[in-house]
């Protein structure tokens, strides 16, 4: 990895606003005037509403944003007085989105209107047949599409005025819940889900996200105050001790079902425990199987092509996209994870920022059974007859990339301080369009020494460390540390400067 390294002597905040292109009078969103009264949320209201009589059938996606917005719509049809019920299709066993059994059985179990969130957008045969059925057909989603699909009613980003134009699916769903009235629960998970999600951290999505943390410092969102454990409300700890739990449950789904994630949500108060148990304790395999087939495939892989290709019938469909992020981050380069059952192959694929990897592999997509997603996170389905061909079009298909350099701002170790956490702190939220600067100081150090015999630990001055996660860089020669500075979990007062790279 080569770096940008910035060394201007202008105020803190404006280097990180000038790296990311970006002016900082459009960080503030305090004046933010939502406006509930759009066009196309009125519309949407009015078609609900008239079809307040029917029975609703919601059917959601697996991932954070499509439990998320399942929990939002389910809490807000309860409060509209609409009878509705929900359903998570599996993962393993019917893959991502609506598809004709699911149609069907909600028609012969008296339901009257179909309603599909963080998914749909896409499913023109699907909901042509609910409507073939009497159903009346609702679709809330992000996802990419060629031509808009016939339903009774259709949310999208692509509809909304620019502020609101990058939303995830609970996004959406709480931008309609709370134009009916406002609710700190849908507030908190549609938060969540953008955090979660690959969306901007601008507009509508800047407010929605400190919408959220205020309302959680309040503490009285039990099942997310639950899973952060203890662990203190802010941007970090609910991406690293609250989604991944989210997501975990469908990933390793043989353990729970993952529709009883979305109760678990629904139910803010204390008797939400009975599933936090279960919860953890998957999430905790999910983290030790992960580290096990990503060792396996890196072994595996060829890291001298453009796109890394890796499948085995070891690893678990669930686990592909995490095990993509990996090498992702271990190689700079496409990934593309596939879990062989049978004679079909199933899994995903990531890319850096800079590549599309949707668009890329759409130019094959006859070669998948299913197939979707958006420019750096796809999700796909083959036969095994047809991996050789996915081969020859990679291979035939050439393309340019080279791993984008990394901005860094310079500070001198003095200068890693307090002052320096609370500007950058002062920023957030970070995320796609705004990224949290890396720092770069000098490699300078009083003392060096290994933790559990494979983390570097340094000591730069008093209150002041350095530690690395890499096992790699123990012997490594440096002059430069890249990272990021924050307080030492450990030592009250001290400051910690957490290495990412050395150069």
């Amino acid at each position: 990895m080569s770096y940008r390294i910035n060394t201007d002597t202008i105020p803190l905040k404006q280097r990180i606003c000038n790296i990311n292109n970006i002016e900082e009078e459009i960080l503030d969103v305090s004046d933010l005037k939502v406006d509930y009264e759009l066009q196309i949320l009125k519309d949407f209201r009015n078609r609900l509403l008239s079809d307040k009589d029917k029975r609703f059938f919601i059917v959601g996606d697996y991932d954070c944003d499509g439990i998320c917005a399942t929990v939002i719509i389910k809490k807000l049809f309860e409060d509209l007085g609409i009878e509705s019920n929900y359903y998570i299709p599996s993962r393993s066993k019917q893959g991502y989105g609506l598809n004709n059994d699911i149609v069907k059985t909600a028609y012969d179990n008296g339901f009257k209107a179909l309603i599909c969130v963080d998914n749909g957008v896409v499913a023109y045969d699907q909901m042509a047949y609910a409507r073939s059925l009497g159903l009346k057909t609702y679709v809330i989603d992000h996802h990419e599409y060629e031509k808009q699909i016939e339903v009774d009613g259709f949310l999208h980003p692509n509809l909304f005025p620019k502020q609101y134009s990058d939303m995830c699916a609970a996004g959406l769903s709480c931008l309609l819940s709370n134009s009916f009235r406002h609710d700190d629960l849908t507030s908190v998970y549609g938060g969540l889900a953008t955090l979660a999600d690959m969306v901007s951290v601008f507009g509508y999505n800047r407010y929605l996200l400190k919408q959220m943390i205020e309302i959680l410092g309040r503490g009285q969102i039990l099942p997310i105050m639950y899973l952060l454990a203890g662990n203190e409300v802010n941007y970090d700890s609910l991406s690293y001790n609250v989604i991944p739990k989210i997501n975990a449950v469908s990933r390793l789904e043989e353990m729970m079902n993952v529709n009883y994630v979305v109760r678990y949500l629904l139910d803010n108060s204390a008797q939400c425990m009975k599933y936090l148990n279960k919860i953890e304790e998957i999430n905790r395999t999910r983290k030790d199987l992960t580290t096990q087939m990503s060792a396996l495939a890196e072994r595996l892989c060829d890291d001298r092509k453009n796109i890394i290709l890796v499948r085995s019938d070891v690893f678990k469909e669930g686990l592909c996209g995490l095990i993509a992020n990996r090498l992702l981050s271990l190689y700079g380069k496409p990934v593309i994870i596939l879990a062989q059952k049978n004679k079909e192959l199933k899994g995903s694929g990531r890319a850096p920022a800079g590549f599309d990897l949707f668009g890329y592999l759409s130019e094959a997509k006859q070669l998948f059974n299913a197939y979707g997603g958006h420019a750096q996170a796809v999700g796909l389905s083959m036969n095994e007859e047809n991996y050789d061909q996915l081969i020859s079009f990679i291979e035939s298909h050439d393309f340019e990339f080279e791993s984008s350099d990394k901005d860094a701002l310079y500070l001198k170790q003095e200068e890693l301080n307090d002052d320096v956490i609370r500007q950058i702190e002062e920023l957030q939220p970070y995320g796609t369009g705004f990224r949290q600067p890396l720092l770069c100081t000098e490699g300078n150090y009083q003392k060096r020494f290994v933790i559990k015999g494979r983390y570097p630990k340094f000591v730069l001055r008093e209150n002041l460390d350095a530690i690395s996660f890499d096992p790699a860089s123990i012997d490594k020669d440096f002059t430069r540390m890249i990272g990021h500075l924050k307080y030492d979990s450990y030592h009250k007062g001290k400051l910690s400067f957490v290495i990412e790279d050395l150069i």
